[in-house]
Order: C-alpha cells, then sequence, then structure tokens
C-alpha cells in the first residue's frame, strides 16, 4: 500500500506551490486537417460561419400613397416628352404672309369747325351749379340753414333725414360728388330745390337715390317729360324725433349726371300747381 499522498509530483518536478498562481499555458495548436476530415467537416464549419454573418436586409414594399405619388410626377413628364417627340416629327408649316390694306386719305379736307357744330353739344352742368338754380321769389325768406353758402356736401344731406348714418353711407356709395342747394320760406311752406350731381359711371341709378316714396300719394308727371315725377301726399307726417305735422310734396328729374330735386314742407295740404310750376322753372334752367 502506497504512502504518497494522491496530488504528489512526478519525479523530477517540484510542487507546486499553492500559495503562487498558476502559470497560464499556451492553447494547444490544432493539427491541420487532412482532405478527408476537411470534407467530413466542411459542413459544420459552413454553418458555423452562416450562422455568424448578418442577416440579409430585407426588401422595402412601396405604399400605395408612395406609388400614386410616383404616377402623377410620372405621368407628366411622360406626356411632356411623348407630345414633344410627336411634335418634333411633324414637318414645318409655313405661316402666311403679312397683309395690310393701304392707308387712304378722304378727298375733301374736313372742316373743324363744321366737324365741331355737328357734334353733341355738352350737358351745361360742368360749372357752378348755383347758377342753374331757380332764383328765390321776391318777398320770400331766405332760409340759410342748409350747407354752406349755396353748397352742401353729403354730411349736410345726410343731415336732413333721419337715418342719418344710413343716408350718408348710401350717397357715398353711389357716386355723390356735390350738390348746390337753395331754399326758403313762403306762404307757411318751406321750399327747398337741390341740384345734385354724381359720378358719370352712375348716372343711370341717380334717380333712385332720392328714395321718392308714392305711398299714398297723387303721381304726376310734367307734360312732355317722362323723366320727371310729381310726388304729393295726402296724409300728414311727422318731423323725424318730433310731433309736429306737416305735409309733404316733392318732385325729381334727371338731367345728364345731375338729379333735380324740389321739396316742399307745408303746414296745410301741398298746392300742386306750385309745386308743378316750381318744377317746371328748375327743369327749363338744367334742360
Amino acid at each position: 500500500m502506497s504512502t504518497e499522498p494522491t496530488g504528489a509530483a512526478e519525479p523530477g518536478t517540484a510542487a507546486a506551490d499553492p500559495s503562487e498562481p498558476p502559470v497560464p499555458t499556451a492553447p494547444p495548436v490544432p493539427a491541420e486537417p487532412s482532405a478527408e476530415s476537411s470534407a467530413v467537416t466542411a459542413p459544420e464549419s459552413s454553418e458555423v460561419i452562416g450562422s455568424a454573418a448578418e442577416p440579409a436586409p430585407r426588401k422595402r414594399k412601396l405604399s400605395a400613397g408612395a406609388l400614386f405619388l410616383t404616377a402623377v410626377l410620372a405621368g407628366p413628364a411622360l406626356g411632356l416628352a411623348v407630345g414633344y417627340g410627336v411634335q418634333a416629327s411633324r414637318p414645318e408649316t409655313p405661316l402666311p404672309k403679312i397683309t395690310a390694306s393701304p392707308l387712304a386719305y378722304p378727298a375733301a379736307r374736313v372742316d373743324p369747325a363744321a366737324l365741331a357744330a355737328a357734334a353733341p353739344k355738352p350737358l351745361n352742368i360742368d360749372g357752378d351749379l348755383r347758377d342753374l338754380l331757380v332764383k328765390k321769389p321776391d318777398g320770400a325768406q331766405d332760409t340759410k340753414r342748409f350747407g354752406t353758402d349755396g353748397w352742401m356736401d353729403a354730411a349736410d344731406i345726410a343731415e336732413t333725414f333721419g337715418d342719418t348714418k344710413g343716408v350718408f353711407q348710401r350717397l357715398l356709395t353711389n357716386g355723390f360728388r356735390r350738390a348746390a342747394v337753395v331754399a326758403w320760406e313762403a306762404d307757411d311752406a318751406q321750399y327747398r330745390v337741390e341740384l345734385l350731381q354724381y359720378l358719370p359711371e352712375n348716372t343711370g341709378e341717380v334717380i333712385d337715390q332720392v328714395n321718392i316714396s308714392t305711398s299714398r300719394a297723387d303721381v304726376s308727371r310734367l307734360p312732355g317729360n317722362d323723366d320727371c315725377l310729381i310726388v304729393v301726399h295726402k296724409d300728414a307726417m311727422h318731423y323725424a324725433k318730433s310731433t309736429e305735422q306737416y305735409y309733404y310734396g316733392e318732385a325729381a328729374a334727371r338731367k345728364g349726371t345731375v338729379l333735380m330735386h324740389v321739396q316742399v314742407y307745408a303746414k296745410n295740404p301741398v298746392d300742386r300747381a306750385k309745386l308743378e310750376d316750381l318744377a317746371k322753372r328748375q327743369w327749363e334752367r338744367i334742360a
């Protein structure tokens, strides 16, 4: 029976000191495989290499929106290219020759004076409108509370109506330019005659700017003048924000860009004959 310890070293070698760390040794070098061994182990090595390699990237599929956008962008370009190719293959078309009629001159010279006399006469509405107003009757009391020195602007006219803001806006919107006025008092009645001028592009609508009401009124026209309207109201009216009553009559007519407007405010029913005479005399001054 042997008395040597189980972990004793072989003869000729020193026993390992348990206090010192073991010295690492080089890993064993594998022997080169032979042809037969390599043929046998080749599938195993290739499987290892293939498993260690990175996976191949997956192909990305285009969405329906990307396909539609591609078609939208490529469609015009393809159509332009096809159209250009078709047009380029066509033969050139020669343009027609430029022709012009020869100049012609009248045989006789035109007389400038005769030409000016044959032209339509301009309307007498470009000067001072105050000169076209009827004159105040003798003995009548002059009323100077309308406008300044015979002129009225849009604000002055609007202040004479109850709906001041609305009238002012309509005047400016409808092409109001200027207005001349004369006013007086006689026989318990107030008279006011206005000549309102509008811009040329609003000429056709100026007759509607005075908003003449024909409800419960006698309506007539000046003889031979279909553009003149004479209205005499039957019932008494009230002044704005007042209980004072009055009877009202008015006449309106248009000449070019000028609107004639005659108004009467009376304590008694308006005399139609006087209103018609005043409207006739004012119309004759602008006609």
